[in-house]
């Protein structure tokens, strides 16, 4: 069972990404902005974060810089959910050290819940 902060302003996306990881066992915590995101990431130290680029307060390529800066979260695995394609935003969200990157309107919930299968068990190697 991991610990994963899903960090997404849209609460009916939140709302089924959560459903979608206690089905697998997983133990999410969801935060609406970015400012909560990252305090809910320095509380809980989770095993994986989804994390929207776009939220309210502080912007997900903010919050994932913030975390890489801090030793405690600097080693946490980041997939980073967005609808922004172009290779600048694309190049941000690696360059910021993100282990992955889905576009939101390219996946399903069962989509991004076999991502983070494939980045857990990345870490747990």
């Amino acid at each position: 069972m991991a610990k994963i902060v899903v960090a997404e302003d849209d609460k009916l996306i939140s709302g089924s990404l959560c459903d979608a990881l206690k089905a697998e066992s997983h133990e999410p915590t969801p935060a609406y902005d970015g400012q909560e995101a990252l305090d809910k990431i320095k509380e809980l130290i989770p095993d994986l974060v989804l994390l929207d680029i776009m939220m309210p307060k502080m912007d997900g390529i903010s919050v994932l810089t913030e975390l890489r800066a801090n030793a405690p979260t600097a080693e946490v695995p980041v997939i980073v959910l967005t609808n922004i394609g172009d290779v600048e935003t694309i190049s941000k969200i690696v360059s910021a050290g993100a282990a992955d990157y889905l576009l939101k309107s390219d996946q399903s919930v069962d989509d991004i819940i076999t991502k983070v299968k494939d980045v857990l068990a990345r870490k747990a190697v």
